[in-house]
This record gives C-alpha cells, sequence and structure tokens, in this order.
C-alpha cells in the first residue's frame, strides 16, 4: 500500500472514531474525587460540557457540594507549590478557582488565598494557608456566598483573619488560635 492510501485510512479511522462517539452520545457522568456525577445529558467534548450554564444533573448538585466541602486538603504543607496542588485537588472540573495571591503581613508571615467554585450554588470555599518559617499552614477554609461576599482581600491583625471586599468593607472575621 502506497503511502497516500496509508493517510487516507488514518483521516478515514479518525473520522469515523469521532462520528461514532457523537452518535452514541459520549459519556453522561463525570469523575471528580474518584465519584462520579451525572451530567445532564452527554456531551460530545469537555468544552461543550464547560461552556453549558447547566451542564450538570441538578439532582446531583447538592452531592457534588458536600462532597466539595467535606474534601480535606490537609492542614500543613511543606511549600506553596504543596499547598496550590492541594487546593487545584478541589477544583471541580469545568468550574472556577481563584488565587488571590501571596500578601505578607505585619509580622512577616505570608498568607495566600483561593477560592474554589462550588457549582451551580453560587458559593466558594475558601482557603487560607499562613506561611511562617518557610512552612505552609492551612489558617482559615470557610464556604460563603459568591454573590453577596465578595471577598478579595484577607489580612491579618493581630490574630484575626479579616477579609475584605472591593470596597474595602470588612465581610468576614475569623479568630485564629494562637
Amino acid at each position: 500500500m502506497n503511502r497516500s492510501g496509508r493517510i487516507f485510512i488514518i483521516i478515514a479511522a479518525v473520522a469515523l472514531l469521532y462520528f461514532a462517539r457523537g452518535f452514541f452520545g459520549g459519556s453522561d457522568t463525570i469523575e471528580y474525587r474518584g465519584e462520579h456525577f451525572k451530567m445532564a445529558k452527554s456531551f460530545w467534548s469537555y468544552e461543550d460540557y464547560k461552556d453549558d450554564p447547566n451542564n450538570l444533573n441538578s439532582n446531583g448538585v447538592s452531592r457534588i457540594e458536600a462532597v466539595m466541602r467535606d474534601a480535606s486538603i490537609g492542614t500543613n504543607f511543606d511549600s506553596r507549590e504543596q499547598f496550590v496542588h492541594a487546593v487545584f485537588g478541589l477544583k471541580f472540573p469545568g468550574y472556577g478557582l481563584h488565587q488571590f495571591g501571596e500578601k505578607q503581613q505585619p509580622d512577616g508571615s505570608m498568607l495566600s488565598m483561593f477560592s474554589v467554585e462550588i457549582p451551580q450554588r453560587d458559593k466558594d470555599r475558601y482557603l487560607v494557608a499562613r506561611m511562617t518559617g518557610g512552612r505552609y499552614a492551612l489558617a482559615d477554609d470557610f464556604v460563603a456566598s459568591s454573590v453577596s461576599n465578595e471577598i478579595s482581600q484577607v489580612k491579618l491583625e493581630k490574630m484575626s483573619l479579616r477579609y475584605y471586599d472591593a470596597n474595602g468593607l470588612l465581610v468576614r472575621e475569623h479568630q485564629m488560635s494562637q
């Protein structure tokens, strides 16, 4: 068989697989943290899934929220990369994660804050780690409305984590243990 014949067969096989996947509908579940969750329908591609605002079966959204709330990422991390990796493990496929950056505090420690979107709930799970002596420790972990509590920064003031919105208004306070 000549070279052009082989190329034609390869292209035909790829096209057949693509159309067969579409014809049979693809998968109607998505995996997250070892569990399978029902989607609203079968999607041909990940892009189609993530671009559909109603991509998940509404009967399973409460279970997704519970899994996301209950998931443990640990409490101590040897590096910022280890903390970041743990946070990324909470991200539900196709949904958002926001990194607020790392900010030095008056006592010399650093705070690193992330939020992870909870699908179709208008809620985010916030995770804040405090770095002292080169190691990171989880300082706060909570769920808040992404509609009414638009948190944009966190500051350590005495032994309290104070969360502010974009206008500088205090929206939450968490007393840290000594």
